[in-house]
């Protein structure tokens, strides 16, 4: 029985390696140079018989609201409304976690009155420094007890990947292939450098499950519906801005220093959050391509039809309908990055990863730059991929590999993190 376990493990191994390989090889490979192709429409030209903006104010009470009422119209659909966030129980599950450097504390939110409950659960670690400290608020794709594997963090009554129990055959791959921190962050680093981390499942409002999500999505109460239905990148960003109402009560947590991070999915909607939020002091939106911080007219990348097809309860219903007509669009994703402006906001890529369009997000960057201006901010100054520069507020960065989170990625998120919001 031991040698037919060792030989699992090797062929195991040598799939990973077979697998990675390949990915490596076929996929094509990004170049640091910028796009030959700008983003349109101008973000602040005439358009739909409005004039040109020429003041913040101009931006701020006209333009800003049109493009917001574009996307959400086209694009994610209506967010619910603003509910009483609730702590059902918290709870300190250890005071010396990291060999005795954080605080691991465990909270359970409700939001809202609404039956069946909307719940949340939220694990912070803290440094066991003097705070209050900048909290970096991460949505993952599998649960707490996943990110945070720590005595006391329990799964949740939610659906989510076998992957994050650790106890499929797919999990070494799955870790191997997309990053050691796919699922759980670096924290010996992060609050080595003052930051607390709070973790948390959108999962647990919506799954991101076509079969499961509607449902989910159904049950969540009615507010002022004018985009339309629900859908999982809207409602999942919304939630984000509802753990915002704790973090403002907790005395150990700086309100006014609240970075959300997200990957993929979820740096979609961890962008989209911040727009939606002016209490979000930055974000960290990382390889989050079409429906994200890429360009959708450009013929590069995941195509609007494809991801629409492959997961429907992402985006409002008036998306798909685009299919095919993704360069018909009248307008596109530099709109949602300017709309950050002028809070920090970095936007991680990387070389083997042309389905997430990092050029896209490139010349959205580029765009929306003459917005960061009006506000007084230097704009987007990198000229290629690989110009990384920490102290800009509008940030990018591009690293090798494929789509993933690595350590390479934290390093360059650290250098920006403590460059924008370290005391």
């Amino acid at each position: 029985m031991r040698i037919l376990k060792w030989i699992a493990i090797v062929a195991l191994g040598l799939m990973t390696l077979f697998v990675v390989g390949c990915s490596t090889l076929i996929l094509p490979r990004v170049s640091a140079k910028p796009a030959n192709y700008t983003a349109e429409p101008d973000l602040l030209g005439p358009i739909n018989g409005r004039d040109a903006v020429r003041s913040l104010d101009d931006w701020e009470t006209d333009r800003a609201p049109f493009w917001l009422n574009i996307l959400l119209n086209e694009v994610y659909g209506s967010i619910p409304p603003h509910m009483d966030v609730r702590v059902t129980s918290e709870e300190i599950l250890s005071s010396s976690l990291l060999d005795g450097k954080a605080t691991l504390k465990a909270v359970k939110l409700q939001f809202g009155e609404s039956e069946p409950p909307i719940d949340l659960d939220l694990h912070v670690v803290i440094p066991n420094t003097p705070g209050p400290h900048p909290l970096i608020l991460g949505a993952s794709f599998c649960p707490n007890h996943s990110a945070l594997p720590f005595d006391g963090v329990e799964p949740p009554d939610a659906i989510y990947p076998g992957f994050c129990d650790g106890e499929s055959w797919a999990t070494p791959i799955f870790k191997f292939i997309f990053g050691r921190h796919i699922a759980s962050p670096p924290l010996q680093d992060i609050v080595d450098h003052g930051f607390a981390f709070g973790a948390y499942y959108p999962g647990q409002i919506v799954p991101d499950s076509e079969t499961s999500a509607p449902d989910a999505l159904d049950s969540l109460p009615k507010g002022d519906m004018a985009h339309g239905p629900y859908a999982a990148i809207g409602v999942w960003a919304w939630a984000a801005t509802e753990i915002v109402d704790y973090v403002e009560t907790d005395p150990d947590l700086d309100e006014s220093r609240i970075i959300l991070f997200g990957h993929s999915r979820y740096g979609k909607s961890s962008l989209l959050a911040g727009v939606l939020d002016q209490r979000i002091a930055g974000v960290i939106s990382h390889q989050s391509g079409t429906g994200g911080a890429s360009l959708q007219k450009n013929d590069v990348g995941e195509s609007i039809k494809s991801i629409t097809k492959g997961y429907s309860h992402w985006f409002a219903p008036k998306y798909a309908t685009y299919a095919e007509k993704d360069m018909e669009l009248s307008f596109d994703q530099h709109a949602l990055v300017a709309l950050m402006a002028p809070r920090p906001l970095l936007l991680g890529n990387s070389t083997r990863d042309q389905w997430s369009d990092p050029k896209g997000a490139f010349a959205s960057a580029e765009a929306a730059g003459e917005v960061y201006r009006l506000y007084g901010e230097a704009g987007f100054e990198a000229e290629t991929l690989k110009d990384f520069d920490p102290d800009a507020k509008l940030a990018f960065e591009f690293r090798g590999g494929t789509h993933g989170i690595t350590s390479h990625d934290w390093k360059y998120f650290l250098q920006w993190l403590d460059a924008q919001f370290a005391n």
